[in-house]
């Protein structure tokens, strides 16, 4: 397993536009009893969070090495990203839109600026499909608990990766021997916070500012070669509304946000939705072609 966000966006692999469920309904209107934009929201389980002010004293963990930094957290920041983690993982099937726009430096030319529009549904443990479209990418991938299918819709290409097992599984297995993942893809995990606090070197709670109309807690994160910030509801459900990655190692710190627009908890769910039928005339084409492996790895 990688660490941390870096699974996140480790390239553009992204994901033919999947009927948006029960999240075509406006943010602002939510049913009788729910958060705007979250419909047939679950678990009364998840732990309340009431962080009150930005200032507080970090917990400093020393290094157990030269050759590691010294850990400065704040305990309200983690409060927070375990009880959105604790939502995500205890909620058995979802689904979201994110607005993502990201920088590209090409050398020697102007800073450009990118977006994309991504669409994600996950049904626990071993299903999942996905679709992108947009300025880099036009794309869909499917996971039915036995193999990962990718459809390249501006080629009209497939490729299909066996990947028997869990959706973990699965994502590891495209980091393991591809280097590539699906951007927000620690969100999906079993254990999102595991993911998410892999390597984190530094935690803090920034206080209370909107993202996607929403008032969120404000977090900053920091880790060895990206620093980054999440926005999480605070509301009844505290769902992620926004997150900021900044890669401080890349020439011009390049920058990724991806602000979640639409959330749909517990959506009707088509059994079709999960299974990848190629289109007419699509070719199908190796693996390799359209996720580029990793030198040295072998196909499982």
């Amino acid at each position: 397993m990688s660490s941390g966000l870096r699974r996140l966006f480790a390239c553009a692999v992204a994901i033919a536009p999947i009927t948006w469920l029960a999240c075509d309904r406006p943010r602002d209107v939510a049913p009788s009893g729910a958060s705007a934009g979250v419909t047939d929201t679950p678990p009364s389980t998840v732990p309340a969070v009431t962080p009150a002010s930005p200032v507080g004293t970090p917990i400093i963990e020393p290094s157990a090495s030269p050759d590691e930094p010294t850990r400065v957290l704040d305990p309200r920041a983690d409060e927070v990203l375990n009880a959105m983690s604790h939502l995500l993982a205890s909620t058995p099937r979802f689904a979201f839109e994110a607005e993502e726009e990201f920088d590209e430096i090409p050398s020697g030319q102007p800073r450009l600026s990118l977006t994309n529009l991504r669409r994600v549904v996950i049904e626990r443990p071993n299903r999942f499909a996905a679709d992108v479209e947009g300025d880099s990418l036009n794309r869909s991938a499917w996971f039915d608990g036995r193999a990962f299918s990718l459809l390249d819709k501006s080629t009209n290409s497939y490729a299909i990766v066996p990947a028997p097992g869990s959706i973990d599984q699965a994502f590891d297995l495209l980091q393991e021997n591809y280097g590539v993942s699906i951007p927000l893809v620690d969100l999906l995990y079993a254990n999102p916070y595991a993911v998410l606090t892999e390597t984190v070197t530094y935690s803090r709670y920034l206080g209370l500012h909107r993202a996607a109309g929403h008032l969120c807690h404000h977090l900053a994160f920091a880790q060895p070669t990206i620093e980054w910030q999440i926005w999480v509801d605070a509301g009844e459900q505290p769902l992620p509304r926004k997150m900021v990655i900044t890669y401080v190692r890349e020439p011009g710190e390049p920058q990724y946000t991806a602000t979640i627009t639409k959330w749909t908890l517990s959506p009707q769910v088509p059994e079709t939705l999960f299974q990848f039928q190629a289109p007419d005339g699509a070719e199908r084409v190796d693996a390799d072609a359209l996720v580029p492996r990793i030198p040295g790895t072998t196909a499982r």
